[in-house]
């Protein structure tokens, strides 16, 4: 009798170490250690949803979205790439535009659009444009790059180097390191793009 009360006892032990261990596991897996590893997750999301393009007077410059359009001048039948970059902001957006002469595989047009702060702080957008066959008219201005399309994926890749002047840069709110940008190291590539030659195929048939 005594031997059958001593292993009941035993057994209990057992079963309140097993029951001891089952709570730490528990804890493991409370929803402040799960909240943890959301919060993990969010934050590699973010930084995957924000792609480096190029350095902007030195600085790294992000994109959240890109995207692409080929079309053909229905006079010359030049065939003109229009990459866009857009890189969304608590408040507003940037955005660096490029148009590349398919043809010649030459950087032609450049629009970029970047907030910046005013001398008293007041942040502002700032625009930036040059045309490749206006080049003369700023002697502080150069581009040059050149674009790959694949025309079975719908996929372009690219590279562009460029200093553009402040399109406002007669304006004395500026700060004199946004009167003018210097954009270099800027590559991309797999960037989806739709042509209008197969806008032009559909509605032919």
């Amino acid at each position: 009798m005594k031997k059958s009360i001593g292993f009941i006892i035993v057994s209990l032990i057992i079963l309140s170490c097993g029951e001891a261990n089952k709570k730490e596991q528990n804890l493991e897996s409370t929803p402040e250690n799960k909240e943890t590893a959301t919060e993990e997750k969010t934050v590699t999301k973010e930084v995957n949803n924000n792609t480096v393009l190029c350095k902007i007077n030195g600085k790294d410059w992000q994109y959240t979205s890109s995207d692409g359009l080929v079309s053909r001048n229905s006079e010359t039948e030049v065939r003109t790439a229009t990459i866009m970059f857009k890189r969304k902001l608590d408040k507003g957006s940037e955005s660096i535009q490029l148009e590349y002469d398919v043809d010649k595989n030459v950087l032609n047009t450049i629009w970029v659009q970047l907030k910046r702060p005013y001398k008293d702080g007041k942040i502002t957008t700032a625009f930036y444009t040059q045309y490749g066959n206006k080049l003369e008219l700023d002697p502080k201005a150069s581009l040059s790059g050149t674009v790959s399309l694949s025309e079975e994926t719908r996929k372009a890749s690219g590279n562009a180097t460029f200093t553009i002047s402040n399109d406002d840069a007669k304006n004395q709110e500026f700060n004199q390191e946004d009167l003018l940008i210097t954009v270099t190291d800027l590559n991309f590539s797999n960037v989806s793009y739709s042509d209008t030659d197969d806008l032009k195929k559909l509605m032919k048939k």
